[in-house]
């Protein structure tokens, strides 16, 4: 082997190990000590007089109207309590109104919704779409139909607590500079699942709790966000990734997106790994081609909403090719010195780790041991085969429930 050659996988294999290192673990503690400074500025300005704090809190009049809209296909096992539980939300009835788009369900959906409206005429619109088109298609068809001052978008098999909307509604009353407001999903698993990413799931959160302080948070979680009517604007009929698609079109405007921890939400994670991971890989076609519209978020005057979306996005689904890359350059220096055989056995240790995790699921609980490795390599996995689903094209914007 040339020095040269040499000199070039060294680089490239540091490039494959340091770059899912900086998007996992450097990011995070950099967002941390910079969203710290922002806040101690920000804390002393209060402290000196220099700056008020602004109430959030609204007095009833002061409440706009609501529409929730509500993309359902085949979802017979939840929709009737999604639509119970959208109507005990702690929101003036008068002000709230449920509308629901079936995409062509081929279950007891539609007769479900049907006896809805008659239970509740006043707070519920129902709109069966013959054809199947996709989500994107069904919600720009609700947001046309809603008249509401702020449209609340949600999912048939998630619920609010009785405070979500209010507590998403009050900070677009009091502050024209948020485009849209992203609640907290909770995730539960049920009885005998596997797929417990928990762990994964609070250090989300704790991500976008840190990017929001800094005007940095990009997408929402599609099942609790809310946005003005007035700003939404409709999204290409094929967009798999529907709320990155939305939010980051308000942020390409100049607004920021907000997220409030209050808003919570619950949803039932799949029961398995196995059974989550085409949805996985659909979100990675998603990923990609929301990476070809929005390359935009990227660019420098985007500040540290750039850094965000580079760091915690781009990097992030980039990182099954920099583990690809890492192994195979190090499997070509393998024969150069210890310290390559060394660092191949760890890599090859943790991939067997989450293959043995997957081959022990198959007939029971997945191991706590091989459950991290699981996770992450199936994600990766995901993401690699959603880039290439990508590239072939042929993708369109309808989607599968997930088994739950």
């Amino acid at each position: 082997m040339t020095a040269g050659l040499h000199t070039t996988l060294q680089v490239l294999l540091v490039v494959g190990l340091a770059a899912p290192a900086y998007t996992y673990f450097v990011y995070p503690v950099l967002l941390l000590a910079v969203a710290g400074l922002r806040q101690l500025r920000s804390d002393l300005a209060l402290a000196t007089g220099r700056q008020q704090r602004r109430a959030v809190d609204l007095s009833p009049d002061q409440w706009p109207s609501v529409a929730v809209l509500v993309a359902a296909y085949n979802e017979e096992r939840h929709i009737a309590e999604r639509v119970a539980n959208l109507l005990r939300c702690d929101y003036p009835a008068h002000l709230l109104r449920i509308y629901v788009g079936s995409d062509a369900s081929s279950d007891a959906t539609e007769r479900l919704m049907h006896a809805q409206v008659q239970a509740h005429p006043d707070q519920v619109t129902f709109m069966p779409f013959k054809q199947r088109r996709g989500k994107p298609s069904v919600i720009n068809d609700l947001a046309a139909q809603a008249r509401e001052q702020i449209l609340v978008f949600t999912d048939a098999n998630t619920a609010f607590d009785p405070q979500a909307i209010k507590a998403m509604v009050r900070h677009l009353v009091k502050d024209p500079s948020i485009g849209s407001v992203n609640g907290e999903i909770r995730l539960f698993a049920p009885e005998g699942s596997d797929n417990k990413d928990h762990v994964y799931w609070r250090y989300e959160r704790m991500l976008k709790f840190f990017e929001s302080r800094m005007g940095a948070l990009l997408g929402a979680a599609g099942g609790v966000y809310a946005m003005r009517r007035a700003q939404y604007e409709p999204i290409p009929a094929d967009t798999i990734v529907d709320d990155f698609s939305i939010t980051a079109g308000l942020m390409l405007k100049g607004l920021r997106c907000h997220y409030e921890p209050s808003a919570r939400a619950t949803e039932e994670t799949p029961p398995r790994l196995s059974d989550e991971f085409s949805r996985r890989v659909r979100i990675g076609t998603g990923n990609f081609q929301a990476l070809a519209r929005y390359a935009g978020l990227m660019h420098p005057r985007q500040g540290y909403a750039a850094w965000a979306f580079v760091s915690h996005k781009v990097m992030r689904w980039l990182v099954p090719h920099c583990l690809i890359l890492a192994l195979a350059c190090n499997l070509l220096l393998l024969p150069q010195r210890w310290p390559y055989a060394a660092l191949m056995a760890l890599q090859c240790a943790f991939y067997a780790l989450a293959w043995w995790g997957w081959r022990v699921g198959h007939s029971g609980n997945v191991p706590c041991t091989a459950r991290l490795p699981l996770f992450f390599v199936s994600m990766n996995l995901a993401l690699l085969l959603g880039h290439w689903r990508y590239l072939r094209g042929g993708f369109g914007g309808a989607w599968n429930r997930s088994a739950r």
